[in-house]
């Protein structure tokens, strides 16, 4: 059994202890188990403590058998006897930041909407919680949110003390004491939340920040809210405020006025897009005369091979050319896409042979029957697609 000295001393960040066991890994690692650590392993949804222990880096802390810490050290093995060990502070408080902040939020969520938290997950980079119920709407959310945020401002002590099961009664909790618990170690935050919870905390709401919801989505017959706090959450700002602002000087408008530009922006490029869609066609089909020309004729059908700088040129005319009757089109552009087609009346399978051939050339694509796209991985082997097709098409037309 290991003292588990961060249940009741979460801003400590040093301590001594004896090693009691030490046991090699596979991958040149060490699991150690000593008499007492301040490491909190991964628990509970909450992630696992880093720091070093003696001159080795602790890259994991989980629970063992019999109440157990085990921690994983990378390196040499640590010698029998005294070690002192040392926590990753700012590691420690983000997460104390997250887990209370994550107490708090869900608390939020069942006074403003009824939606009680279900599980919570703690990530390097995010949190959540998954929400059981309906009705989770973008007011729900931020009415949480505004209810998380004056609780935080209020800044309410946090606390941490032992109940005797037989006492859990007078106490209005947000979720029940595990099974075989006989002295619950029971988490309050001052007139708001009260829960078994066997995490680190912080002293009050004021630690906390800042709660920031970053979005909301279905998963299954819950709902999961992605959420960040503290550090992370102030960090998260002013990332998301730089890309606003770099967005509105490129823009040459406010911040505020950002989404309507943008709506606007859109409009005139997909609109841009269309026309220049129409002229494209407009053109392939001007150029289509001159390509008739330099078919190569094959009995009772024609083949065109062309290679164009442009991929919707090559396109536009490959539907130009299909309109064609007894023509077989293989196209080619210098971005490695490749274009094979028939016109409707010719029973030609190209989508097959076009397919296999770009995948030999390390190129991908597809289509079916008399007509393929395919997208090699640059230009340099177009024309090597396109004789090869060339031959194919020669092979099956004799």
């Amino acid at each position: 059994m290991t003292q588990k000295l961060y249940l009741d001393e979460p801003y400590r960040t040093a301590f001594e202890a004896t090693v009691m066991a030490v046991r090699p890994l596979a991958d040149g690692a060490h699991e150690v188990e000593l008499d007492r650590t301040l490491f909190y392993p991964e628990s509970g949804g909450q992630l696992a403590d880093a720091g070093v222990l003696g001159a080795a880096r602790v890259t994991g802390v989980r629970e063992g058998d019999g109440e157990s810490v085990v921690h994983v050290v990378a390196g040499d093995a640590p010698a029998a006897g005294a070690i002192a060990g040392t926590i990753d502070w700012a590691r420690r408080f983000d997460h104390m930041q997250q887990h209370t902040g994550q107490h708090v939020l869900s608390r939020a969520f069942i006074q403003s909407s009824g939606l009680p938290t279900v599980s919570f997950h703690m990530g390097e980079e995010t949190c959540t919680i998954d929400l059981d119920g309906s009705g989770l709407d973008d007011d729900a959310v931020r009415r949480a949110e505004d209810l998380a945020n004056r609780v935080i401002e209020e800044n309410r002590p946090v606390s941490v003390r032992q109940v005797p099961l037989a006492e859990l009664d007078q106490l209005d909790l947000r979720r029940k004491v595990p099974a075989g618990v006989t002295i619950a170690r029971i988490v309050s935050v001052q007139d708001f939340d009260v829960i078994p919870c066997c995490g680190t905390h912080v002293r009050s709401t004021g630690e906390l920040g800042l709660v920031k919801v970053l979005r909301a989505e279905r998963v299954k017959q819950l709902h999961r809210v992605h959420f960040k706090v503290g550090q992370r959450a102030l960090d998260d700002y002013r990332e998301k405020h730089g890309i606003v602002q770099s967005l509105a000087n490129r823009l040459t408008t406010s911040a505020g006025d950002l989404v309507h530009k943008v709506e606007r922006l859109t409009e005139e490029s997909q609109a841009m897009s269309k026309r220049t869609k129409q002229l494209v066609q407009r053109l392939a089909e001007a150029r289509k005369p001159a390509l008739l020309q330099l078919a190569t004729p094959a009995g009772p059908h024609r083949v065109i091979v062309y290679r164009d700088d442009d991929a919707a040129m090559a396109r536009a005319l490959a539907t130009e050319l299909q309109a064609e009757p007894g023509t077989i089109a293989l196209l080619g552009a210098a971005d490695g896409t490749v274009v094979c087609a028939t016109s409707r009346d010719v029973v030609l399978d190209l989508a097959s042979a076009a397919s296999a051939m770009a995948k030999e050339l390390g190129g991908s694509g597809g289509g079916k029957g008399g007509f393929a796209q395919l997208k090699l991985p640059d230009g340099t082997r177009v024309d090597e697609l396109l004789a090869r097709m060339r031959t194919y098409v020669a092979e099956q037309l004799s």
